[in-house]
């Protein structure tokens, strides 16, 4: 029986095309390709022009591209666990590591769009350094066609440390709430098949939690995280911090913290400078200020890129087992780039701020 391919016309066309990711160079080059040549560069006119004419089956494929390949916003998070093996990773995890039954979706609206394993990563000459990478497809149809279908990239990232404790660090990378439960059910799944095979010490995974750290150092840890300068990304402001005022500490209340009056509980500050704010500098501050983000500006300066960003280091909720996670909210290169390379940037980004986590980690949690 032959597969039916469904090409969207009129109405449906021109719901498909208003997808914000559909530029209209997209339209104007599937119609300079027709030879149907026009001066406006406004997607309001160029579109009109293709719903009237249709699109053919290698069009539509060619601008269901374009929205599949809309640039991603990843998050990272990432634990520990001490390695004990001689094995290298590559031999440790499976070939045929099981990446079924990950989705649990009755209406199935979710699905799996790749067949996932772990590969060596990077050159692929460090067998100690694991990636798997995984596509998630959502099939949304309350949504506009042309919006009802998206995709959303996910990875595992498995890498032992070359130090005398042999950590194995989980880093997972995530755009949605989704691909989060994702890929913390394949974090989980590899951690008991490493623990069932010896391979790693039957200790509790290390996370960065809200709880891992009294008020102060809590502060300290957030402020020195938002001021490593790795490799081209150079620290410049700190322009948000969220914050609440702690009312469950005991002896005297501050004149600072006294002008909330217990009517605030949550704190927004925006501005320039913001790490050298009293809240955050002052000593006898501190133990008052239940500090969970901050936003930072960085500049990024070496021979391939040029450009700023901002990057948010949070924790979601105020509260204990809320885990540490980092964004970049905005980047600005000054060369045109394709999205699903600013996307790479972003990553790049987070794991330069990644390296100096465990480290001050271990300095400032209680």
């Amino acid at each position: 029986m032959t597969d039916l391919f469904f090409i969207p016309s009129g109405d449906y066309l021109r719901q498909f095309i208003g997808n914000s990711m559909i530029k209209a160079s997209d339209i104007k080059s599937i119609l300079k390709q027709r030879g149907v040549y026009s001066s406006s560069s406004d997607k309001k006119v160029l579109g009109p022009i293709l719903v009237k004419s249709g699109i053919s089956p290698a069009e539509f494929e060619s601008l269901k591209e374009s929205i599949k390949t809309k640039e991603e916003n990843p998050k990272i998070q990432s634990r520990t666990v001490k390695w004990q093996s001689n094995d290298s990773l590559l031999e440790a995890i499976p070939p045929d590591f099981d990446f079924s039954n990950l989705i649990d979706d009755p209406f199935g609206t979710i699905s799996i769009d790749n067949s996932p394993v772990f590969t060596v990563a990077g050159d692929g000459k460090n067998t100690n350094h694991l990636i798997a990478e995984i596509t998630l497809k959502r099939n949304d149809k309350t949504k506009n066609f042309g919006d009802d279908i998206s995709y959303h990239q996910c990875s595992i990232e498995l890498k032992i440390d070359d130090n005398q404790n042999m950590d194995l660090n989980i880093l997972t990378k995530h755009s949605s709430k989704e691909t989060q439960s994702l890929v913390n059910k394949v974090s989980r799944r590899i951690y008991r098949h490493l623990k069932e095979y010896n391979h790693i010490k039957s200790e509790v995974v290390e996370k960065v939690l809200f709880g891992s750290f009294s008020n102060e150092n809590r502060i300290n840890f957030l402020l020195s995280m938002a001021k490593s300068n790795e490799m081209y990304l150079y620290y410049k402001d700190m322009k948000k911090v969220h914050m609440s005022p702690d009312e469950d500490v005991s002896g005297s209340i501050p004149d600072e913290i006294a002008i909330f009056e217990k009517k605030i509980n949550d704190l927004m500050l925006k501005g320039k400078s913001l790490d050298s704010s009293v809240y955050l500098k002052k000593q006898e501050l501190k133990k008052h200020i239940k500090l969970c983000s901050v936003t930072s500006r960085y500049e990024l300066n070496d021979t391939d890129h040029q450009g700023s960003c901002l990057v948010k280091i949070y924790f979601p909720e105020f509260d204990k087992d809320s885990e540490l996670l980092m964004e970049v909210e905005s980047l600005k290169i000054q060369k045109r780039l394709p999205a699903e390379l600013k996307s790479d940037i972003k990553l790049q980004i987070l794991k330069f701020l990644e390296t100096k986590k465990m480290e001050l980690f271990k300095k400032y949690a209680t």
